[in-house]
């Protein structure tokens, strides 16, 4: 028999259901399209919006403004840097344990958010908008 069809932590056990008496539900093609289509719109909406703003950079008054271009130099290194990279990255896990790396990932992104949202939080547009809403009568439904 297929290990991964026997295998007890995919949820499927072999007496037919999981080991713990839930089951995961059945995969629906809408929902399958759903998730595919939000991560294409996540991942094309930032390029869009990113060439947009680079649009707006290159037609800015002075030469500061223009974004750095890669020289012939930095273009020729780039394949061994990035080798040296994914050698590293294959070593690092390799080597630590999933435990270290999960809990090395949580708090990155953790401090990560906490960074993003205080400085959502400070900058001075957001303050006026809260600000405003604090004004505004709350209406119960009804």
């Amino acid at each position: 028999m297929d290990s991964a069809l026997s295998d007890p932590h995919n949820g499927s056990a072999e007496g037919g259901g999981a080991a713990n008496g839930t089951t995961r539900p059945p995969s629906t093609p809408e929902g399958i399209a759903l998730a595919y289509g939000s991560l294409l719109l996540m991942a094309l909406l930032p390029i869009f919006f990113g060439a947009l703003r680079s649009v707006r950079c290159a037609r800015g008054k002075n030469a500061s403004d223009m974004p750095e271009t890669i020289t012939s130099r930095d273009a020729a290194r780039f394949p061994i840097i990035a080798s040296c990279t994914l050698l590293g990255l294959y070593l690092f896990f390799k080597i630590f344990s999933q435990e270290y790396i999960n809990l090395l990932l949580s708090m990155y992104f953790f401090v990560l958010g906490i960074l993003a949202l205080s400085h959502t939080i400070r900058s001075e547009g957001s303050l006026q908008h809260l600000k405003q809403l604090s004004q505004e009568p709350v209406q119960g439904p009804g």
